[in-house]
């Protein structure tokens, strides 16, 4: 059998494609500690501004439709839903509590506080929490994990958080954020 120049060219061609592609899908985060750290070192970006497609890649919906709903009603409402919508959502009774010295209610089963943002569990966020994520896998089992984190180093207060996940549809998603 004769292999012609084109077809020795399409098959290098080929077997370089496939390489690259391999390599292009292991350098994937893949590990629900991965994944953590990507979602805070793009999430505490200076320049993020718009955080909804990280939101959106790395947060289930059920954990976002909690905070965004608890937002809604416990702060001014944008114009994305009609009054009577929002009077429909914030007059149902959900259980709430201090926690921590923060209030916080349960949202669909996420607790979720009411003055602090939902990932950082506070009000203001250090320069050095943008440099320096650290995360160890407390727990995984299968479809879910715990991962911790700590943001930040000496020169500034830590956070120390538990990030919940679980597997939905084949990619680690985050379901709660805890103290």
């Amino acid at each position: 059998m004769k292999l012609s120049t084109p077809s020795i060219f399409h098959a290098i061609l080929y077997t370089f494609l496939l390489t690259c592609s391999h390599v292009a899908l292991s350098a994937e985060s893949t590990t629900p500690a991965d994944i953590v750290h990507d979602f805070y070192s793009e999430y505490l970006k200076a320049d993020a501004g718009n955080n909804d497609a990280i939101i959106k890649k790395y947060v289930s919906d059920q954990l976002m439709n909690s905070i965004t709903d608890s937002t809604m009603c416990n702060y001014d409402s944008d114009d994305s839903v009609s009054a009577s919508e929002l009077e429909k959502k914030c007059s149902q009774k959900h259980e709430c509590r201090q926690y921590k010295g923060n209030y916080i209610c349960d949202w669909y089963g996420v607790w979720v506080e009411s003055d602090v943002n939902y990932f950082t569990k506070s009000q203001d966020t250090y320069p050095s929490w943008k440099l320096n994520i650290k995360t160890s896998t407390i727990m995984e089992n299968g479809n879910k994990s715990v991962i911790g984190v700590v943001l930040g180093d000496d020169s500034e207060p830590k956070n120390s958080l538990h990030v919940s996940l679980k597997k939905i549809d084949s990619s680690w998603k985050i379901i709660s954020v805890t103290e």
